[in-house]
């Protein structure tokens, strides 16, 4: 199992287990052994190292997460980033949008998500 801070959401097809965390445990979840950093955005970085404490490379690596990864999905608001890279002004704890996620198998899916997701609905 590998474990990731992302920005955006995986494109990979798979089963994702999403929990919404809160600043504490993004926090304590960042600071655990062997994270990986996929975050491209140094302006997130910068932002991440001054409100979450927490020192993560830039990187501009493209990397498919596989069955048992973990991710932490990381944003803030445009407007609070933009508040962060032109005034400094740090991220409150409320601005942080942190999600976890917990990568399954592609077939791990319900069988009514898969009928839902599997419908035409250009035809009518």
């Amino acid at each position: 199992m590998k474990r990731f801070a992302i920005e955006h959401l995986p494109r990979a097809i798979a089963t994702y287990q999403v929990t919404p965390v809160d600043y504490n445990t993004a926090r304590t979840w960042l600071t655990e052994d062997n994270v990986i950093s996929l975050v491209r955005t140094t302006e997130l970085v910068g932002a991440i190292g001054t409100g979450l404490g927490v020192v993560l490379e830039q990187s501009d690596t493209l990397m498919t997460l596989q069955p048992g990864d973990e991710a932490l999905l990381i944003s803030l608001s445009f407007s609070v980033l933009l508040a962060w890279v032109e005034g400094s002004i740090i991220p409150l704890h409320d601005d942080w949008r942190c999600l976890l996620l917990r990568v399954g198998s592609p077939g791990a899916a319900s069988p009514q998500l898969e009928a839902a997701t599997s419908q035409d609905l250009t035809s009518n």
